[in-house]
């Protein structure tokens, strides 16, 4: 698809959302806008590709701190009906190599509306744009579209059909050729929360996540699966565990000092405690590790990863 076309639909997309909510927000439809700004800083662990000669770059987990602000405007009125405005910036520092510093700026537009009296079935329909820079230059700009199925089952259970396609064009000029590529993803996520004890929500997803990319060794396949549990210690602690797991096969050779076609088998588990201070200030630490196995040297890492920060929601 031309990416003049996929611009256009993006941008048309989100306008529709705003102009709907700046429309009927003030109409008797929906009522007046709700809006939140979450802030999040923290010190962490990040997989990033750092050079270690002319010729070859390795994978790595550098430490990097990082900020993010993530704002929302909500429109709802008494059907059910969600409009949604999302616009946010994070930035990822890395003071052991800062040219691999990064900002991330996005805006997105959600609708989400009720197939049913009941509630138990809601469609939720996404779209945006995003920006990634090194500073100061511009990496890629990524364009999304998205839609959804949520299903409310009985006794605490609900599912999530998701499909996303997402158009990435890379800037060729400040980073490498190849990389422009069509992105397409679908996942099933299952959660149930028990009746009875401290364990609040169990949640498993199963997912693919299809790249064809400009060039054939950056377009891969790859299935995963993701599990997540949330295990409340005291009525202001919580201890959430995850763990995810894929495999990752290349659609051509590596390179010229590695000509062979790349695969991977990532697993990794995290375990993260968090403590609430109020209703909109939480601190949290977590714990885990992560294993990339691949065919390819420098693409194979291990280590443990780490997260320590603080969770501010302005309302």
């Amino acid at each position: 698809m031309p990416l003049n076309v996929i611009s256009n639909m993006c941008f048309s997309c989100i306008a529709a959302v705003i102009l709907s909510g700046g429309t009927y927000a003030t109409a008797e439809t929906f009522g007046p806008p709700k809006t939140s700004l979450r802030l999040v800083g923290q010190l962490g662990t990040a997989a990033r590709v750092v050079d270690q000669s002319s010729d070859i770059a390795a994978t790595e987990l550098r430490f990097s701190p990082s900020l993010s602000a993530q704002g929302r405007v909500e429109w709802q009125n008494a059907d059910g009906r969600q409009i949604y405005l999302d616009p946010g910036i994070t930035v990822n520092l890395f003071p052991s190599q800062t040219d691999l510093n990064e900002a991330r700026l996005s805006l997105f537009g959600e609708y989400r509306f009720n197939l049913t009296p009941e509630r138990d079935k809601q469609i939720r329909l996404r779209t945006g744009i995003e920006r990634l820079s090194r500073f100061p230059d511009e990496r890629f700009i990524r364009y999304t579209a998205q839609g959804a199925l949520r299903v409310r089952h009985a006794r605490g259970r609900s599912s999530i059909y998701t499909l996303r396609y997402r158009y990435r064009d890379q800037n060729e000029a400040n980073s490498f050729d190849g990389f422009d590529q069509n992105e397409l993803f679908g996942s099933v996520r299952y959660a149930w929360a028990p009746p009875q004890g401290r364990v609040e929500q169990i949640a498993v997803t199963p997912y693919f996540d299809l790249r064809d990319a400009e060039g054939q060794n950056f377009s891969y396949d790859e299935f995963g699966i993701r599990v997540q549990s949330r295990y409340r210690l005291r009525s202001d602690v919580t201890l959430n565990a995850s763990a995810r797991a894929f495999v990752r096969d290349y659609k051509d050779v590596f390179s010229a000092v590695f000509p062979i076609e790349r695969n991977d088998t990532r697993t990794a588990f995290e375990v993260e405690l968090r403590k609430a201070y109020s209703l909109d200030t939480a601190f949290f630490a977590a714990v885990g590790w992560e294993t990339n196995r691949s065919n390819i040297p420098v693409r194979d890492y291990q280590g443990v990863t780490l997260r320590l920060g603080i969770e501010v929601t302005l309302r």
